[in-house]
């Protein structure tokens, strides 16, 4: 048996200062940022119509705080999320609701579109969430675990994911253009003017992040999460390769 498996994390009563711990950012405030692995890497824009996609979705999403953001998981839902302590006593330090809303959020593996744009990336045993952030709903700043993966068993279980970042990505995709108010923050910097299609990524163990719509119209957005593959990593080393040459077209894809 692999000894691996009786590996647990200790989070005491904070997620911020353990994800913290091991992140390799610099958390340096005062450091201008740089895109790819400093902030996020601008990966590709996917053209696509996804209005009914987005009027599929909107009826099943539903308000989630923190301890429930991964409700569509029957067996969390039930039990508990393992995190939901920690995040919310680092909620209640700060000064905020730990039940405050951040977004509306449903399950999206049966939308034929997101499937596509997963197969897209080349991601192996995805998961695909439609995220819609309204009107004064806001994701505090934190760094990515991934607590919903099935890996992790709903426990602090050290997987593979854990020791190897690298086999692990999570994308972004926003499913309308960018409005005034939406602020979307990684690192040092701000992505910001996006379009629909537009898709994004991070260094997830690494990099602290959070969302926020002062705005008056919805910010819908894809999430998929998954194993990378070589198919995965050509894209990512062509996009970093674009970042290089300053000027180069962004990668598109039609759907």
């Amino acid at each position: 048996m692999d000894a691996s498996k009786n590996e647990y994390e200790d989070w005491g009563d904070s997620r911020w200062e353990f994800t913290k711990s091991r992140s390799m950012w610099h958390f340096d405030t005062k450091k201008p940022p740089s895109l790819g692995i400093d902030s996020y890497t601008p990966v590709c824009r996917f053209r696509a119509d996804f209005a009914e996609s987005i009027a599929t979705c909107m009826p099943c999403a539903r308000a989630s705080s923190w301890g429930t953001r991964n409700h569509f998981n029957k067996e969390i839902a039930q039990q508990g999320l393992y995190t939901a302590t920690a995040e919310e006593q680092d909620l209640i330090r700060a000064g905020a609701d730990p039940n405050a809303e951040v977004f509306h959020r449903t399950a999206a593996e049966d939308i034929a579109l997101f499937r596509k744009i997963s197969d897209t990336l080349g991601m192996d045993d995805s998961m695909i969430k439609f995220h819609n952030q309204t009107c004064g709903q806001m994701l505090h700043t934190h760094i990515d675990n991934f607590a919903a993966r099935p890996e992790r068993e709903n426990s602090f279980k050290v997987t593979e994911m854990d020791r190897d970042p690298s086999s692990m990505r999570r994308f972004a995709i926003m499913l309308a253009d960018w409005q005034l108010g939406q602020i979307f923050q990684i690192g040092n910097a701000n992505f910001t003017q996006w379009r629909a299609g537009d898709c994004i990524t991070w260094e997830w163990m690494d990099m602290p992040h959070s969302t926020a719509n002062m705005g008056w119209w919805d910010r819908p957005m894809l999430q998929i999460t998954g194993k990378v593959t070589e198919k995965t990593q050509w894209l990512m080393d062509a996009s970093l390769l674009n970042l290089s040459k300053p000027g180069s077209p962004m990668i598109e894809f039609n759907l």
